[in-house]
């Protein structure tokens, strides 16, 4: 068992009774006072890979914590835990994205846009059937449920069909390479002309936030755009926040992107920024919360 699993599987049980962690606090900081004592870790491509050494199990704890939003006592003695990394918060949201099931007749997105902070949430609903048909409901239809014509798919601004979702790669490295591999030969313009490199990375990267967020592909893809995205450097923690670990990256505009993800469920609770279904890239100065996942409860 590697070590996100082992953070994962913490983020499912009850929260430890203050004697274990207390006990486990102590065998930390006894370890951290004698590292002669401390087995020497495997090394090589994983261990240097994710870089978690001896203070994975404090990050296990600090994870653990920040689901259950409380935090067990401090003592004076007691080390400094340790920040989750953007990067051990997406492997962990990896690790139980994968374990979701991929069946049900609907996938079913609910959308919140609130356009400042305080405000009333604009709710609008889509059930999207296996072949593509699309029923929705939100203020556009007066609150009625409303077919709508067929769905345009993008993934950044990289145009796929609904089979394509479907049968993507679910290896982080062999998704990114597919989603390099077709925005560079998609032929994609805007209107200064063919994009620059560093525009076609920007694609590649929305394609992957459109991944975790929206769009109806696999649990195991869902997976590996998370593991994908943990590779980038500019994604950065800012710790927990309500709903659950913030994170944030550089904007198309130049400004911040901000993201929440709950480890637990693998959903984004908040956001400025949503790639939409058809690859549009949304931007507010309030907020976005999308709710995704199959379902077999019929549209109502």
């Amino acid at each position: 068992m590697d070590e996100f699993t082992e953070i994962a599987a913490l983020l499912t049980k009850p929260e430890p009774s203050r004697e274990a962690v207390n006990e486990g606090r102590h065998r930390l900081q006894n370890t951290m006072l004698n590292p002669a004592s401390v087995r020497r870790r495997p090394t090589g491509r994983l261990a240097s890979y994710l870089g978690l050494a001896i203070v994975a199990p404090a990050a296990a704890v600090a994870i653990a914590i920040s689901s259950t939003g409380t935090s067990p006592a401090h003592s004076p003695n007691s080390p400094p835990e340790a920040p989750a990394t953007a990067r051990q918060i997406l492997m962990v949201a990896a690790s139980t994205a994968e374990k979701l099931p991929d069946k049900g007749r609907y996938w079913h997105i609910r959308l919140e846009e609130r356009q400042g902070p305080g405000a009333a949430p604009e709710v609008s609903e889509r059930w999207i059937e296996r072949d593509g048909r699309v029923s929705f409901k939100g203020k556009k239809s007066g609150g009625e449920l409303t077919r709508l014509g067929d769905q345009r798919w993008g993934l950044g601004a990289l145009e796929v069909s609904l089979p394509q979702l479907q049968r993507l790669p679910d290896r982080p490295d062999l998704l990114k390479a597919w989603l390099t591999d077709k925005v560079a030969h998609a032929g994609i313009r805007t209107s200064a002309g063919p994009l620059t490199a560093e525009q076609q990375k920007r694609e590649v990267f929305q394609g992957l936030v459109s991944l975790i967020s929206l769009v109806p592909t696999t649990s195991a893809t869902r997976a590996a755009a998370f593991r994908a995205i943990a590779s980038y450097p500019d994604v950065k923690s800012v710790g927990t926040v309500d709903g659950g670990q913030g994170l944030e990256f550089p904007s198309e505009s130049g400004g911040k992107g901000k993201l929440v993800v709950d480890p637990a469920t693998s959903q984004i609770r908040e956001a400025n920024i949503l790639v939409w279904l058809d690859g549009a890239e949304w931007m507010t100065s309030g907020s976005y919360t999308p709710t995704a996942g199959w379902t077999d409860a019929p549209p109502r």
